[in-house]
């Protein structure tokens, strides 16, 4: 997001008459793991009084171990986590934290003769959407108690590595090209290019689909500015930089084999 277009796009919206509702920042996107400008963002929020909430789903557990990359982050009105992406836990379990505590209960909270409220802590009715739901938090809480945090930000710094040496890796390795940027978090774009290959999204469609079906390694495609990238994320406590390496060993054996039978 620019910071620049989103002023002028907040400051037009009023002069219209329409009442901006919040600005969403995103902590690490799906497709490449960037990461806006938090802070310039969050000062255009603030000179005009709008909500300002960060989805982190994927990527904000690495403000941990690399906080500068999320400078202004703490001044967000709202942030959003998966804790089933990089926290390592099951699905499903994700956060929602708010700066005013009171924000949640002023949007959710009413009576409705039939629930315990408390004196000393609100019901979850006043607080959430839901009523009745299983108790996901359990999960995140007894992984923190029987790991602690640092083993959580241990984990988050390999998984940062790793995506550096994959990324060095798939520059050095002929027949792949990826970003000329190093990876910000721990996602890893890069596409197979066998010459001869006139298609290369179709290429590396069939590729990705490929890789799935052959199960030594697992990963998915992702359509960036109209290309077919193949999209190695690095989100487990296991991987290994041997597993790191055979992500270009397999892909390169079934990208061949493939580029072959098309030609």
């Amino acid at each position: 997001m620019r910071p620049d277009l989103l002023a002028e796009a907040i400051d037009r919206d009023v002069a219209d008459g329409v009442t901006p509702v919040a600005v969403v920042v995103t902590a690490g996107t799906t497709l490449t793991g960037a990461i806006d400008p938090i802070g310039p963002i969050a000062d255009i929020c603030e000179a005009r009084g709008v909500w300002l909430h960060v989805d982190g789903a994927y990527g904000l557990p690495a403000a941990s171990v690399v906080p500068d990359r999320f400078a202004g982050v703490e001044r967000a009105d709202s942030i959003s986590i998966d804790a089933h992406k990089w926290l390592y836990v099951p699905k499903a379990c994700s956060l929602a934290l708010v700066r005013e505590p009171r924000a949640l209960s002023e949007a959710f909270a009413h009576e409705q003769g039939y629930l315990p409220h408390q004196q000393h802590e609100l019901h979850a009715a006043d607080i959430t959407l839901e009523y009745s739901r299983p108790f996901r938090a359990l999960k995140l809480w007894l992984a923190f108690r029987a790991h602690g945090a640092e083993q959580f930000r241990e984990a988050i710094r390999r998984n940062l590595a790793e995506a550096q040496l994959l990324h060095r890796a798939a520059s050095e390795r002929p027949g792949f090209e990826t970003f000329d940027a190093p990876p910000h978090l721990s996602i890893v774009p890069l596409r197979h290019t066998p010459a001869g290959v006139d298609d290369l999204n179709a290429h590396n469609q069939a590729l990705a689909e490929s890789i799935q079906a052959d199960g030594r390694v697992y990963l998915a495609s992702a359509l960036i500015e109209g290309q077919v990238w193949l999209r190695p994320c690095f989100v487990n406590y296991r991987t290994t930089d041997e597993d790191v390496l055979a992500v270009l060993d397999v892909a390169e054996e079934l990208g061949e084999r493939i580029a072959k039978g098309s030609s």
